[in-house]
């Protein structure tokens, strides 16, 4: 007979170092409760051997451990419900242009100070629809669900990273941000049709891009979407295309596309919201 193959020791780390197809949250919790378990066996040899009833012993013992190796399963186990929750809302996902727009804005959504709520988002997606127009805005939907597809990870999730620095992304956001500002050359009628829109219910009002019926002003007496809450949505939703973001070769590129110096195209917008942000203060 040949000699007999033995098969390579692998180091108690490096297991964890070889890439598997998803399954990290349960590989991690496993290795604590795989650690622990092999420290009390080596604690319980003698001469270097340990007997399966004191193996089944400890391994009981560890299977119904309470104290932090308890509230480390329940942490992890909370963990786990959390991502397995966003794991399918991510899968189901089918409408990416909205993550397009709130971004910039995004982190507003969770400060309390700032007073926007995920609530308005529904209207602003409704706003901003109108202002781009239905079937250029059916277009920018389809690219944007394009490039998600691209970035999907294996376990189905969107690498979100990877899917705002896209290019077809970026110039998806900035086809809808030169929209915006456009529409706000003449800014106090638009201004109040935006206002109108975010502190209106679908059904209740009947516009178009470039043309709108402003409400009774009874129906303005109390907004839950303010002026206040419009500046900071606006100042963060463009804070990229603030002038002083542009490098010369940036702005060639975008007067090459829009056929406009970005200062035109913006500017105006910046000096409105800055005078409606002073006379707020």
């Amino acid at each position: 007979m040949g000699a007999q193959e033995t098969t390579p020791a692998i180091e108690p780390d490096a297991a964890l170092l070889m890439r598997e197809p998803g399954g990290k949250r349960c590989r991690g919790v496993a290795g604590i409760a795989i650690r622990a378990l092999i420290d009390l066996l080596d604690e319980s040899t003698t001469d270097g051997a340990v007997t399966m009833d004191v193996v089944r012993r400890i391994a009981n013992a560890v299977l119904s451990a309470r104290g932090p190796l308890s509230d480390y399963y329940a942490n992890w186990e909370n963990g786990c419900d959390s991502a397995f929750t966003l794991r399918r809302i991510e899968q189901q996902r089918t409408d990416f242009i909205g993550r397009i727009v709130t971004q910039p804005f995004a982190a507003l959504l969770d400060d309390r100070e700032a007073g926007l709520e995920r609530k308005h988002l529904a209207q602003f997606f409704a706003a901003v629809r109108m202002i781009v127009g239905d079937e250029p805005f059916d277009g920018l939907r389809t690219r944007a669900n394009e490039a998600a597809e691209r970035h999907r990870t294996p376990e189905g999730m969107v690498a979100w990273d990877d899917f705002y620095r896209d290019f077809d992304v970026m110039q998806v956001f900035e086809q809808i941000a030169v929209a915006i500002a456009r529409s706000f050359r003449r800014f106090e009628p638009r201004k109040d049709w935006f206002l109108i829109i975010m502190n209106s219910s679908p059904s209740s009002i009947s516009t178009a891009s470039n043309a709108f019926i402003p409400k009774k002003a009874e129906d303005k007496v109390t907004r839950e979407f303010s002026e206040a809450h419009m500046v900071r949505m606006f100042v963060a939703l463009f804070s990229e295309f603030r002038l002083e973001t542009f490098t010369p070769e940036r702005r060639d590129v975008f007067m090459e596309r829009w056929g406009s110096d970005p200062e035109k195209v913006f500017g105006p917008l910046f000096v409105s919201l800055l005078s409606m942000a002073q006379q707020l203060a």
